[in-house]
């Protein structure tokens, strides 16, 4: 997969340039921001890594985690949210415009690796699927396409999203997760893709996803992480660091401490991410004078794609890829 298959330069760029009105805007009630802790496992101790567009993202001593602190409060990532103009170019524009590559490449290809999971390939397609921050449901429809036995439930915030997710056949709760309450609906799968970089409180979020599932069940959760090559080599030249959407970058550790914090149990995070490398160059490229280690920029500049290919497995096996996916199970 490259990263042409999944978005349009153009419009990811005027995405990224609304995103940073956004980012100004939002500072000019900065001193409505809120100070955390370490989201991840906790820990006040760290250092300031890098700045971007204004915004302070912090390195966790314990776990080493990336983070924006001091940030906007609950109250006004729900305003941005609701109103912002990146949020309403995102959804009128740019989802439109990636639609049909993301089903290709990575939504349907994301439904036959879940499908395989053991704990639910024993489950023969007859089973009841949560997804939060479900959006219109583009990934449960593709999951309806491929096991139509499966029952669909989406959790979306946003009413109008929500509105599709039920004409496209799914049941719906029109909330945020942390908002919901009793719950009689368990799930033998509870997903939630690409939220938890965006959310105020992480711990909050993942511990919310357990009044979804059964006690056994599977969930999972994947998103943008700290240990990432692309995001540890360009930092606050990387786009996927994009304030104030994507505050959050936990790191592998400091995953499976949440985790385990929150009472989930046999927590696997993995990193099957394919872009690393791609993002790693063309960051170099658009930015001459950025700091990269000499033996890293020969690799990526002097070896051909045999080589690059290799390297971008070897981050994927080793957990050191930017695209995270966290299993785990409902005690």
């Amino acid at each position: 997969m490259k990263e042409s298959d999944i978005r349009n330069d153009e419009v990811f760029a005027e995405y990224l340039r609304l995103s940073r009105e956004d980012a100004r805007m939002i500072l000019r009630s900065s001193n409505q921001f809120v100070a955390i802790d370490c989201p991840a496992c906790e820990s006040s101790k760290g250092w300031s890594a890098f700045q971007k567009d204004g915004f302070v993202y912090r390195e966790c001593a314990d776990c080493r985690s990336l983070f924006v602190s001091p940030r906007p409060s609950q109250a006004m990532l729900d305003e941005f949210y609701g109103r912002s103009l990146s949020s309403q170019y995102w959804a009128e524009v740019f989802w439109p415009n990636v639609a049909e590559g993301r089903l290709q490449h990575v939504i349907n290809p994301r439904v036959a690796r879940i499908l395989e999971h053991p704990d639910l390939a024993r489950l023969d397609g007859r089973f009841t699927a949560v997804d939060v921050g479900a959006g219109a449901g583009g990934f449960l429809t593709a999951l309806l396409d491929a096991a139509p036995h499966v029952r669909t439930i989406a959790v979306e915030p946003d009413s109008a999203l929500a509105a599709q997710a039920r004409e496209n056949g799914h049941e719906v709760v029109v909330s945020a997760s942390e908002e919901v309450g009793a719950w009689n609906a368990a799930g033998d799968f509870v997903s939630t893709f690409e939220v938890i970089e965006h959310v105020f409180d992480p711990f909050a979020f993942v511990a919310s996803l357990a009044k979804f599932c059964r006690p056994g069940g599977t969930i999972l959760v994947t998103g943008l992480g700290g240990d990432g090559f692309d995001v540890r080599m360009l930092g606050a030249a990387s786009k996927s660091v994009s304030v104030p959407h994507h505050l959050n970058f936990l790191s592998v550790r400091g995953l499976e401490r949440m985790f385990d914090r929150a009472g989930y149990v046999n927590a696997v995070v993995e990193t099957p991410g394919q872009l690393d490398v791609e993002l790693v160059i063309k960051g170099m490229r658009d930015a001459s004078d950025l700091q990269i280690p000499p033996f890293i920029r020969t690799l990526l500049e002097d070896r051909d794609a045999e080589t690059l290919t290799r390297f971008q497995e070897f981050l994927q096996a080793s957990r050191l890829s930017s695209h995270t996916w966290i299993w785990a199970q409902c005690p």
